[in-house]
């Protein structure tokens, strides 16, 4: 009975083992396609992230703290936070046109936005 309780945990162990193994390859499958789709967006853009920051900090009037590609767009935009008066402002630039598409307050609960039509 000792011999057949140890062949049962023996395979438990090894199908846990493998099913966090195909979880790990999966994980770095999905983070793979995610870092060529951000590399394939930041290529396609015709300004710089610095030229984005400058113009999110124009915009609000404070300094930026953080920026990254948005990649949770199809096209190339920059999201910038930005710190003015104790609240951050959270900017999005057009990454072809360099245009402010949208400005919200990061700490509110009902994000208040402001859409640009320049």
């Amino acid at each position: 009975m000792n011999k057949q309780y140890n062949k049962i945990l023996t395979a438990l162990f090894t199908m846990v083992i493998m099913t966090a193994t195909a979880a790990n390859v999966a994980q770095a499958g999905e983070s793979k396609e995610k870092e060529a789709k951000e590399l394939k967006l930041f290529n396609d853009a015709k300004i710089s992230l610095s030229e984005a920051i400058k113009a999110a900090e124009h915009k609000v009037g404070g300094k930026a703290m953080e920026a990254e590609l948005d990649d949770e767009s199809n096209t190339v935009q920059f999201e910038i936070e930005v710190l003015k008066d104790g609240k951050i402002h959270e900017v999005m630039i057009d990454g072809i046109t360099g245009k402010v598409l949208k400005v919200s307050l990061e700490d509110e609960s009902n994000e208040s936005t402001e859409n640009e039509k320049e």
